[in-house]
């Protein structure tokens, strides 16, 4: 489907075969042409994300989860590994804030261990690693762990850079 929007079309691919109509909206200059949420999942680089649905939300302008070719570009380069090291972390840390709340709390560390585990471990465990984790992370010990602390936390982390990223095979 097409719709007009500040006189440039939108184009959508939810399941309708458009991507030549993707391809020639964007070679003639329409920049807004978006891809569908369900769809952006299931591209290569993020379909085996434990995070793919978050990283579609947080890097889309309007945080549907659809992506511009523009919102597109801007996830590519933020998770790329020239990217800098802030700049990741201030993606990294609104992926890992799952309620969008500007702080991880322990409902957030909870659903980020499940995701990395595959929702295989008993509530006791994680509960656990989610203590360990506001121990070691949580400076002011509020219970949760502000932007400024998960800074703190990733420049000890030497593999951050290596780990946060999206490769793209052409």
């Amino acid at each position: 489907p097409i719709r007009q929007t500040h006189s440039k079309a939108v184009v959508s691919t939810q399941s309708t075969g458009n991507e030549d109509k993707v391809r020639e909206a964007f070679m003639a200059g329409n920049y807004m042409v978006k891809m569908d949420y369900a769809e952006v999942q299931q591209l290569e680089e993020l379909r085996h994300s434990p995070f793919k649905d978050r990283i579609c939300k947080v890097f889309s302008e309007d945080h549907s989860g659809d992506m511009t070719f523009s919102d597109f570009l801007d996830m590519l380069s933020v998770m790329g590994l020239e990217a800098p090291k802030e700049m990741k972390a201030d993606y990294a840390f609104k992926i890992y804030d799952f309620n969008d709340d500007g702080e991880i709390d322990r409902t957030d560390l909870d659903e980020l261990v499940n995701r990395v585990t595959g929702y295989s471990m008993n509530t006791e465990d994680v509960d656990g690693i989610v203590d360990e984790i506001l121990k070691e992370c949580d400076l002011d010990e509020n219970e949760t762990i502000t932007q400024a602390e998960f800074n703190d936390i990733l420049q000890q982390s030497p593999n951050f850079i290596t780990n946060f990223n999206i490769e793209v095979n052409m």
